[in-house]
């Protein structure tokens, strides 16, 4: 662990923008995430209704709630969240999402943990692309 393996950069940089070894900083904990494992993304559905399922999140937290999008962020549904297995275990969710008409959706997943933070819609560009816990989306295709 030397060099800049688990460090992000101090302050908000470029892509490709040359960073000093000493202006990183080691990362302390681990963000808020939640994954979407059901439906695969390009699912062609064949009916209007499917159960999205996952897993989420937060280091040294436990997850408080997951939420479901299927209008790009508009409305939010909240999801059957399991609880820990043990500590700092990934938490099980499930949503049965039933969706208004034929047509192309995604499926945003979004984790709040238990101090209140949630993940966020996109994150800052660090070069090793650490701590993306960006909302995890899946796409599918309603007929």
């Amino acid at each position: 662990m030397t060099g800049t393996s688990y460090r992000v950069p101090k302050y908000p940089v470029e892509p490709g923008q040359d960073v000093p070894k000493e202006d990183f900083a080691i990362i302390e904990r681990m963000p808020v995430k939640s994954l979407i494992t059901n439906p695969a993304t390009k699912t062609d559905l064949s009916g209007n209704a499917v159960e999205v399922r996952g897993h989420a999140w937060s280091g040294d937290r436990t997850i408080e709630k997951v939420e479901i999008s299927i209008d790009f962020g508009a409305t939010w549904m909240a999801a059957e969240l399991e609880p820990p297995v043990n500590f700092g275990a990934w938490q099980n969710w499930k949503k049965t999402v039933t969706f208004p008409q034929a047509g192309y959706y995604e499926i945003w997943s979004r984790a709040t943990d238990s101090e209140g933070v949630s993940q966020p819609f996109g994150i800052a560009w660090n070069p090793k692309g650490y701590l993306n816990n960006a909302m995890h989306r899946v796409s599918v295709r309603v007929a």
